[in-house]
């Protein structure tokens, strides 16, 4: 993004440009989609528009989800980093910290939580996909999801496992 003075925010530059290196490494293998500079020449590179959106696929490893890839987007406020991206999936996901409305609920997301301004968006893609990969019932956005998670396993890996085959992404 650029600033008042239409320089550009090399401290996002930076954040992205490591996003895009996520795709050639296997943890966490993430592919960047979209993201809002207009060139990949730092010298060259403007906002495309206001809103700070970054959208790639997810790749988590657990044994429900290893079989697919999702995509989540990652709209950053006009104060970030000094506030968490909001952190959204775009692919249908059965996960009690996901909700309806594929809003991701993640104490690090949280301001008042473990959020720091040090963190990058290579942190928060590690967080979510290892937030998948191991869900934590403390933030459950369902308390029914939340319930059958916690006291029916085998019932909440059999339509996570549905929910896999029906909307998840191809891991290629």
């Amino acid at each position: 993004m650029t600033n008042a003075g239409g320089k550009l925010d090399k401290d996002l530059w930076t954040d992205i440009t490591k996003l895009k290196k996520l795709n050639t490494t296997t943890e966490p293998k993430f592919i960047l989609e979209s993201q809002p500079f207009n060139s990949d020449d730092e010298d060259e590179a403007s906002a495309t528009s206001k809103d700070i959106i970054v959208t790639g696929r997810i790749f988590p490893n657990s044994d429900i989800y290893k079989n697919g890839s999702y995509n989540i987007e990652m709209k950053l406020t006009p104060t970030f980093p000094f506030d968490p991206p909001e952190v959204r999936f775009l692919t249908k996901i059965y996960h009690p910290n996901v909700g309806q409305d594929g809003k991701l609920c993640h104490e690090l997301l949280n301001k008042k939580g473990k959020w720091s301004a040090k963190i990058s968006l290579v942190d928060v893609v590690k967080a979510v996909t290892t937030h998948v990969d191991e869900p934590n019932i403390d933030y459950a956005l369902s308390l029914e999801l939340g319930r059958e998670y916690m006291s029916n396993r085998d019932e909440f890996n059999r339509k996570a496992t549905d929910f896999v085959t029906k909307y998840a992404l191809p891991r290629s």
